[in-house]
């Protein structure tokens, strides 16, 4: 039998583990007078003004979320400006590579912490859900490294990038390992702009920036669906606008919330009483789930809806059609099916083929270019092109950007 004393162990390495946190929370203020730093600063105040005040504005509105987040896990506060510096505390924010929401989680990460990806939703465009796992993925690396630097750097280019870095350079130092060039030069500035933006919003007037105290997220009431609810015709029928809705509903990725379990939809709290009203007046459904479908060539959504006898609409809302002439060949589309009709639902992930005569191109996005067309021009097909670059269909390309394309050496010239 082990000793009584012995049970207290794990509770003193978790006051040790908080202090020490503790402890950092004002070294992210403290390190304005390195030379990375002032650069980083220097930007901010220049090229980078306006997107730093985007994102001191766009905080106010998730603030006490990501605070909340981080105290339950006894980080330090001054993390919460974290996200400024991923995505301007934009939810909607979607990089190149895949990472999405306020803290830009790639979607394996997400799933690592529980963060659901799916047709329907993707958390780690919730505020909640993504800063309780942030939260949890940040006090993991700082328990690894014991060095908020090298934690804050595997946080932006990975652990495996962060340790090799450190085996070849046989310091543990970030600072070392910069100047050594061994981490890449976006990991090299990601810690200095963090520092960078921490100095800011401590002295926001001192710098010129605002940053207004108070706001918040907006109070909620959840409403738990059981069938298909389409937020625009909930937000019809009620008095709260559907830009509401679906600012309280970030994660939601269809206008329509999912079809074949339950959903948890936040409604504004002032107007629970009304909305749970207009809920329980809405056609009840008899839609029992959605399955993949292949769209076939000339094929039309009024084709597809005909054949699966569902409306055309439901269809649209679905797969975010705009335009029902634009659909193409070869994309991969949900549509629903009533109860009573027995479908196997299967989680279809397109997966490019690499041949032995394929060969990788970047192409730069000109103004006017669809993707269709780009993949029409290269011999490919869209799917491809957004499975390579970690694009969705509702992705949007500019001019200037550039892509991956993937072609056969035969059809090059």
């Amino acid at each position: 039998m082990k000793p009584a004393g012995i049970q207290w162990l794990p509770l003193l390495f978790v006051l040790l583990f908080v202090h020490a946190l503790d402890a950092t929370a004002s070294v992210f203020e403290q390190q304005i007078d390195r030379p990375e730093v002032r650069n980083a600063l220097e930007r901010f105040l220049d090229r980078e003004r306006s997107f730093v005040q985007r994102g001191l504005d766009n905080s106010m509105l998730y603030l006490p979320v990501v605070r909340a987040a981080l105290a339950e896990e006894g980080l330090p506060e001054g993390l919460a400006w974290l996200p400024l510096i991923e995505s301007a505390y934009s939810v909607r924010a979607y990089s190149r590579t895949g990472a999405c929401g306020i803290w830009q989680f790639m979607p394996q990460t997400g799933k690592w912490y529980d963060l659901r990806i799916d047709f329907w939703v993707d958390e780690r465009r919730d505020p909640f859900k993504s800063s309780k796992s942030a939260a949890r993925h940040l006090g993991d690396l700082y328990r690894y490294y014991n060095n908020w630097e090298l934690a804050l750097a595997a946080y932006n280019a990975g652990m495996g990038s962060v340790n090799r870095a450190i085996r070849y350079g046989g310091t543990r130092n970030y600072w070392e390992l910069c100047r050594k060039k061994l981490l890449k030069r976006e990991t090299r500035q990601y810690v200095p702009r963090f520092y960078a933006v921490c100095e800011i919003a401590g002295h926001p007037d001192e710098y010129g920036f605002s940053l207004e105290e108070g706001g918040g997220f907006p109070d909620f009431e959840i409403l738990t669906t059981d069938r298909p609810v389409d937020l625009n015709e909930l937000a019809a029928r009620s008095t709260i606008d559907r830009e509401t809705i679906t600012l309280l509903n970030p994660e939601l990725r269809r206008t329509l919330t999912p079809i074949g379990r339950k959903y948890r939809l936040r409604v504004p709290a002032a107007y629970f009483a009304e909305v749970l009203a207009v809920y329980h007046e809405l056609p009840e459904g008899q839609l029992a789930g959605v399955s993949p479908y292949r769209v076939k060539s000339g094929e039309t959504v009024s084709e597809i809806a005909d054949r699966f006898s569902v409306s055309e609409h439901l269809i649209a809302l679905l797969n975010n059609i705009h335009d029902p002439k634009r659909l193409f060949a070869g994309r991969i589309i949900l549509v629903p099916f009533p109860e009573g009709v027995e479908v196997t639902i299967e989680e279809e992930t397109f997966l490019p083929k690499w041949g032995f005569n394929t060969q990788q191109i970047s192409y730069r996005i000109r103004r006017g270019d669809t993707l269709w067309e780009i993949a029409a021009r290269y011999g490919t097909d869209m799917e491809t092109i957004l499975a390579i670059n970690g694009m969705s269909f509702e992705s949007t390309i500019r001019p200037g950007d550039e892509i991956a394309i993937w072609v056969e050496t035969a059809f090059c010239r």
